[in-house]
């Protein structure tokens, strides 16, 4: 705070001081006092206020200079008090007391939120394990039934079991969106071969691809990567799932092809494309793609006749982010859609 900003905050102060000014001058007039002596005393009580204005900004000026600087820079409001040191004079001490009990409160508000998500979380977690016992109990069955039964109850036990499996993956992808938020703590970072990433990927996801008779094709994909598989796995195969339910009734295809970009060691990455010839996407839709719960608004759903979670693609974002990858979108309204991603391939990009 600049000293005329402050100075202005004692406007009622300097009026009450220019009406004791002319009290004095009245008072020394009435008692003979000579005109000289008059605007001498008049002078002494205006230098003393100036002064006493000029000090109490002096003794203020640090404080209000680091809370200057506090509201322009700092990133969490929280941690204003440990930047701050407790003024002597008593309206400054109390406005810091204020500030130290709102920054403890938020404070303690915060840590039982983390708490919460952090039980919320473990619950999660269990509940994902705890949950794929049956399901794996329920498929054995299905299993043991569809080697005993006829054409027709054979389809009806395979559509069955089609749908158990669209449950395992909601429910896996339930697990990664409540890991998705600590990701830091739960990937490690490997060399991997993107053919058996992508590999991996297409077996984790064959029964729908088989269902929804999507062709693979794999173009250029012996090249090495850093990055987590589990993780990388989790997202191609959200992008698998997204591509067979735009999918074309006949002659559907995904294509996975990689590509190295850059010369240099520090800008030098693999691009994987994941692109399908499906129902494609719109201009005004696309750079919503990765947005929470984004649908599309253009009939992409109403064309299938499949509803979508929107969270698929919100997710890679979301883990690519996490792992330092890149990861873009592309695609035209009846010619397919592609999600690509941006892998390191050198050791400095480890974590």
């Amino acid at each position: 705070m600049g000293f005329w900003r402050f100075a202005r905050s004692y406007a009622f102060v300097a009026a009450l001081a220019c009406v004791l000014c002319a009290t004095l001058a009245l008072m020394l007039a009435v008692a003979g006092v000579s005109a000289a002596l008059i605007v001498l005393a008049c002078l002494l009580v205006a230098a003393a206020f100036a002064l006493a204005v000029a000090l109490d900004y002096a003794r203020r000026r640090s404080f209000y200079a680091d809370l200057a600087d506090l509201s322009e820079c700092l990133e969490n409001p929280r941690f204003a008090i440990e930047m701050l040191e407790r003024p002597a004079y008593a309206d400054g001490a109390v406005a810091y007391d204020a500030l130290a009990a709102v920054s403890k409160e938020a404070s303690d508000e915060i840590a039982a939120f983390r708490r919460q998500a952090e039980d919320y979380r473990a619950y999660i977690e269990t509940w994902v394990h705890e949950a794929k016992s049956p399901l794996a109990a329920a498929h054995l069955m299905l299993e043991n039934l569809a080697a005993e039964a006829d054409g027709a109850s054979w389809e009806r036990l395979d559509a069955l079991a089609e749908e158990l499996r669209r449950v395992e993956r909601y429910i896996e992808q339930a697990l990664f969106y409540a890991r998705s938020e600590t990701v830091e703590k739960d990937y490690l970072v490997r060399r991997h071969s993107l053919r058996d990433l992508v590999g991996a990927a297409v077996r984790a996801n064959s029964h729908a691809l088989i269902a929804g008779h999507v062709a693979v094709f794999l173009q250029g994909l012996d090249r090495e990567v850093y990055a987590d598989d589990k993780w990388v796995v989790f997202m191609l195969g959200q992008v698998i799932q997204n591509s067979v339910k735009y999918a074309r009734e006949t002659g559907a295809e995904i294509t996975f092809e990689a590509r190295s970009v850059g010369e240099g060691l520090a800008d030098e990455h693999v691009e994987l494309a994941v692109r399908d010839n499906g129902c494609g996407i719109s201009a005004a839709d696309l750079p919503r793609v990765f947005e929470k719960g984004f649908t599309g608004s253009n009939g992409r759903a109403a064309r299938t006749g499949k509803r979508a979670t929107g969270l698929g693609l919100y997710l890679v974002r979301q883990l690519c982010g996490k792992m330092g990858l890149g990861v873009s979108a592309s695609g035209r309204e009846g010619e397919g859609f592609a999600v690509t991603f941006s892998f390191p391939v050198n050791r400095m990009h480890l974590i």
